[in-house]
């Protein structure tokens, strides 16, 4: 094929009337004059720096109302309208002027928004995506560790506690990968791709939930049945459950609308509403409130009463307890690992509103997208070789066969 074509000659076309373009959704939404510019006969995309368009807007039309760039997306799916969208669009306002930028960012809190506020300070912005992408990729390199280290000395020792907080690390593992390839493949305009990403964004939170709360039922058989209980195929059973039911909720969810209608690209907006962000992720509000906000409340509730249950046990330990220094060290690893396992810092989520929004998200962002970091610090301290004691917390009461 030939390529030298007309690569060195643009073409700007000024559309007035936006009629031409009825067939696409939210045309009605468009006033003003429609750009499009064409380089050569080429298709431009995946631009490294970018393309920056100054409309300047006359005096007697200019208003201080809300002004916002978007690209039509036409869609290959015939039976599918095109549609008008701010995805990767950065406005600014600047006099009598609107500047348009391309530019992606994304931030771990929006998977647990429970606010419904998706503006937030562009520099804070900015520097959540940073947090959440160093974060979760630090997160997956030791989720990944954790998981080889299993692998490597299983032989020695290897309880059902450890296979479950093996099962949570890889879906720890697998929700930080899937999110920081939803920030890299966002970028590309592609509708087919972004639900997929979105998808599978989904199914993996759903699973490190499932298994946080796994964490928790195993718990409760250590703590509560006291006495040893056999369930046949157990870890077959939690297998079943853990990566099983996040995928039936999933199926669902793409079920329900024929065409993944409830996966796409979810915007974000800075408090200026001068510049817009998004990921890949649910865009029907009603499946995030129900399959992520009101699945999690359920096992964060019955997480948090098992946490205070091991805490008021182990106080009744610690007083009973002669060596009182080296005791209060061990409870302490084993609250806070447990704080790990249990997920319970995803409980920030239920603050993401109010005068504490911006510090609650700093905070989600910092230690839910560490948490495979953090329980690999206490995996390691908990499987020291030379540690001959452990916990009761870190022992099982079922067996397998």
């Amino acid at each position: 094929m030939e390529q030298h074509n007309d690569l060195s000659r643009i073409t700007l076309i000024i559309y007035n009337d936006t009629s031409v373009f009825e067939d696409a959704v939210h045309t009605d939404r468009i006033h003003g004059c429609i750009f499009e510019i064409i380089v050569g006969n080429s298709s431009i995309q995946n631009l490294t720096e970018s393309m920056t368009l100054t409309i300047r807007h006359n005096e007697k039309r200019w208003n201080k109302s809300r002004h916002q760039c978007v690209f039509l997306y036409e869609s290959e799916n015939d039976t599918i309208e095109d549609e008008w969208k701010p995805t990767g669009c950065i406005t600014t306002m600047q006099d009598d002027q609107t500047i348009c930028q391309c530019n992606h960012l994304s931030y771990f809190a929006v998977l647990m928004d429970f606010g419904g506020d998706n503006t937030l300070d562009e520099n804070v912005l900015i520097s959540l995506m940073y947090i959440s992408q160093i974060g979760c990729g630090i997160s997956a390199i030791f989720s990944a560790v954790t998981i080889i280290l299993y692998c490597a000395f299983r032989k020695v020792k290897s309880d059902q506690v450890t296979k479950i907080h093996m099962n949570l690390c890889a879906a720890i593992f697998l929700l930080n990968v899937n999110f920081l390839s939803n920030v890299w493949l966002s970028t590309v305009k592609n509708n087919g791709l972004c639900k997929t990403i979105a998808v599978c964004l989904h199914y993996s939170l759903l699973c490190t939930f499932t298994w946080m709360g796994i964490e928790a039922f195993q718990l409760y058989l250590m703590l509560i049945k006291v006495f040893n209980t056999y369930i046949k195929y157990y870890m077959q059973k939690l297998a079943v459950i853990g990566w099983g039911i996040p995928a039936i909720v999933v199926f669902v969810c793409i079920g329900v609308e024929k065409d993944t209608g409830n996966y796409g690209w979810f915007t974000i907006e800075t408090q200026e509403k001068n510049s817009t962000v998004s990921i890949c992720w649910i865009t029907n509000s009603a499946i995030h409130y129900v399959t992520n906000c009101g699945y999690f409340s359920i096992l964060c509730f019955g997480n948090m009463g098992m946490l205070i249950t091991v805490c008021a046990k182990l106080f009744c330990m610690q007083r009973g307890s002669s060596n009182e220094q080296r005791s209060v060290w061990k409870d302490l690893w084993t609250v806070l690992g447990l704080c790990c396992l249990l997920g319970t810092t995803w409980a920030l989520a239920f603050f993401s509103f109010g005068p504490l929004h911006v510090t609650q998200m700093y905070l989600f962002s910092i230690l839910n997208s560490l948490q495979g970091f953090f329980i690999f610090l206490w995996y390691c301290v908990m499987k020291r070789p030379f540690k001959r004691e452990t916990t009761s917390f870190t022992t099982t009461t079922t067996t397998d066969k």
